[in-house]
């Protein structure tokens, strides 16, 4: 039987068995090469402390009281991957566009075999990821940058959701695999300054590598004013905060200059005690968004001229030009087998991983 990279329970992620079904006619199956997964949001859902005596209500979009438990296992089952590379090896019957033996990346889970609805819908309404038909062809571009995939979808609505212009200055706070893509994307659109913070010195590497002007320690040093000194006083017209950590997000809104934007990317746990919103927030009236890609249920700010597919096609188009690079952004490469100890390494190391790769 194929096997795959699957959470088991509690933070365990195992090695396990799988059965392959048989194709609808709209699906195609795909032989992986590569895949790779998101770190932080598993990990912050694996708390789950906002579910903590809460239930999301979808149609009220609203968290409301319950005397319902959080399942230990509520991720069991999921997929752990997120982005995949790989070869065609089946089509179901209605499949016209792919042919057998094609080189393709996509929505892929970490398993051995994938199966992929090969058919866009008219308007995609559900989560942004797992879209029907998000399937692209690989050609010669580096199936390591093709892995970047998904983080780069929610950094691209990042700069575009914080109207990141051509002179701004940027700060990008956090800098896992979406917070680098950021500063690769802040740094293409004309950034005049890009600051990138990160407590980890293989990250601030990597950002200086991807377009950061500045690189910041926050244990080391306040960055928040540090950023200030180095716009002459005024700090940030946009501070880009994707860590998910409270903190960080009070750096963020410490470091936006008057009337400037704050982008909380970042899925946030429990109660933000350090947050001080009687401070810089509210004497320097900011404006915080939290972009499309984090969740689902809602549309891009710019919908209808802009929507997943649009997004997901421009990505892949500035990756095959050459234009959106990420050398170095997926560390450790590693087998299959070697998967279990990577998710220890992301949560007791993690200096040691900037975003997993696994080749099959």
């Amino acid at each position: 039987m194929p096997r795959k990279l699957a959470f088991t329970g509690g933070n365990q992620v195992e090695v396990v068995e799988y059965e392959d079904r048989p194709l609808e006619p709209n699906e195609l199956r795909i032989k992986t090469e590569y895949a790779s997964g998101k770190h932080g949001t598993p990990l912050a859902m694996m708390g789950a402390l906002n579910y903590q005596g809460q239930r999301w209500d979808e149609e009220m979009r609203l968290f409301i009281p319950t005397e319902e438990t959080v399942a230990e296992d509520r991720l069991a089952g999921g997929h752990i991957g997120t982005s995949g590379v790989g070869t065609i090896i089946e089509l179901g019957s209605d499949v016209s566009r792919w042919q057998i033996g094609n080189r393709v990346f996509g929505f892929m889970d970490v398993s051995e075999t994938n199966i992929i609805c090969a058919h866009r819908q008219t308007h995609w309404s559900g989560f942004p990821l797992w879209l029907d038909g998000g399937l692209w062809e690989l050609g010669d571009l580096d199936p390591l940058v093709a892995l970047c995939l998904e983080p780069a979808f929610v950094a691209f609505h990042c700069i575009r959701e914080s109207n990141v212009r051509f002179g701004d200055t940027v700060a990008v706070i956090g800098l896992g695999a979406i917070g680098l893509l950021a500063v690769r994307m802040a740094a293409l659109g004309g950034a005049e300054q890009v600051f990138a913070v990160d407590p980890l010195p293989n990250r601030r590497q990597l950002a200086t590598e991807f377009g950061a002007n500045h690189v910041l320690d926050p244990f080391a040093e306040d960055a928040a004013l540090k950023i200030h000194e180095l716009t002459g006083g005024a700090g940030v017209d946009v501070a880009i905060e994707i860590s998910g950590k409270i903190p960080a997000l009070q750096t963020a809104i410490r470091a936006t200059r008057m009337e400037g934007t704050v982008c909380a990317a970042g899925l946030y746990q429990g109660q933000a005690q350090d947050l001080w919103l009687g401070r810089e927030w509210h004497f320097n009236r900011l404006t915080m968004i939290a972009p499309h890609g984090c969740f689902g249920g809602h549309k891009p700010r710019d919908f209808s001229r802009w929507d997943e597919y649009r997004a997901y096609d421009c990505i892949v188009s500035m990756m095959h030009q050459g234009r959106l690079t990420a050398p170095g952004l997926i560390q450790p490469l590693v087998t299959l087998d070697e998967g279990p100890e990577v998710w220890r390494l992301i949560e007791h190391h993690p200096e040691e991983v900037v975003k997993f790769g696994v080749r099959f």
